[in-house]
């Protein structure tokens, strides 16, 4: 039977590090601190770490960064606890390197899974960079040999070739990866939007921050981390390289050129697709066109011939009653103006059809202008 995971708990509060432990003991190995200070004073590895963010004097925040300062702490999941949920505290909490947030009163049902699913997605990612360690290293030095702009230029160069929401979100992704960045891409356009991590799996907190922060400018820097920010395209960048700040600068540039280019790219997509409704839609409209005016003509030509057969038929049969002198010739005259106005009327028909002949042969040219 494999040993269970050791898992850390930091609450001030007792009844609450008592109720943590209590949810989590049957499953989990389970170290429960008071504060900030004891736990950092621990010398045990953590598979996992729940962390309240009100404590007196090293608060949640300044816990978490003072762990991530640490080789051996730059990995271990932290879910931040918390009896507030707003924007600011989670974007806090992400700048200071959580990976997940509950909100008090904590479900055991919502506790487990979230905790399950942080430890499970850090091991996918330790995975994920074991086995791609060498494709990275080739990646690396190619990038070396052809400059940082190089991976613009082909980015720039391939993206007119891609025809789907995911096939940019990738490029852009394969694109930071030759920088050895890890983020997130998020593309929005009229069919949807659409979330793709380096890691494989989005976690919930970054979901967050994406969504809280894409009004918030062009370009947000907040430590190692980075976001950038255009109509139809957002990047969250994770681990840059601040210790070189020249190549933070660079990056910076040419990170914003990548979601430019995409975003131009997406906008493109979308009008295509626009383009493509509106020439479905006045294909259809001319053909319904058509079809009317091909029944207008065929009504009024049986119409007419109805109508004159009509006429013609009673003139006939009038002159058969005995009628006076004076009688046939107001009986003719009669029929005379009846086909005088019924022939004024099909005139006026045979217009309609020139109007819809007008019309077709703009939407004619409508189709060919798109």
């Amino acid at each position: 039977m494999s040993a269970k995971m050791h898992v850390a708990v930091i609450d001030d509060n007792p009844p609450q590090r008592m109720i943590l432990t209590r949810l989590l003991e049957s499953d989990y190995l389970v170290s429960a601190f008071e504060n900030g200070e004891q736990f950092l004073a621990s010398d045990e590895t953590f598979a996992a770490v729940l962390l309240d963010i009100e404590m007196p004097r090293l608060n949640g925040y300044e816990t978490c960064r003072k762990l991530r300062a640490r080789p051996e702490g730059k990995e271990i999941p932290v879910i931040f606890v918390s009896a507030h949920d707003t924007a600011p505290e989670r974007v806090d909490a992400y700048e200071a390197g959580g990976d997940d947030f509950v909100t008090k009163p904590i479900t055991a049902h919502e506790l487990r899974h979230k905790l399950k699913g942080a430890i499970e997605h850090r091991l996918r990612v330790q995975e994920l960079a074991a086995q791609s360690s060498n494709a990275q290293q080739v990646a690396f030095t190619a990038m070396i040999s052809m400059g940082d702009l190089g991976v613009v230029i082909d980015f720039l160069r391939n993206s007119t070739n891609k025809q789907s929401y995911e096939s940019i979100a990738q490029q852009l992704i394969d694109a930071m990866s030759a920088w050895g960045l890890l983020g997130v891409v998020q593309v929005r356009g009229r069919k949807g939007c659409l979330d793709i991590s380096s890691a494989g799996d989005m976690s919930p907190l970054q979901a967050s921050v994406l969504e809280t922060m894409r009004e918030i400018g062009r370009i947000f820097e907040f430590g190692s981390r980075a976001i950038v920010n255009y109509e139809h395209v957002s990047l969250l960048i994770q681990n840059l390289p601040t210790d070189d700040p020249d190549k933070v600068g660079r990056l910076r540039d040419h990170l914003a050129v990548l979601a430019e280019g995409a975003d131009m790219r997406v906008a493109a997509l979308d009008a295509a697709s626009e383009k493509d409704g509106v020439v479905a839609a006045l294909t259809k409209l001319r053909h319904s066109l058509q079809q009317v005016s091909q029944q207008n003509r065929v009504n009024r030509t049986d119409g007419q011939n109805h109508i004159l057969e009509a006429l013609e038929h009673l003139a006939r049969t009038l002159r058969t009653f005995g009628l006076t002198d004076t009688q046939k010739v107001y009986v003719d005259d009669l029929v005379k103006e009846t086909l005088d106005e019924t022939q004024n009327y099909f005139n006026d028909a045979q217009g309609i059809e020139s109007d819809f002949s007008e019309l077709l042969s703009q939407l004619d040219q409508l189709s060919r202008n798109h």
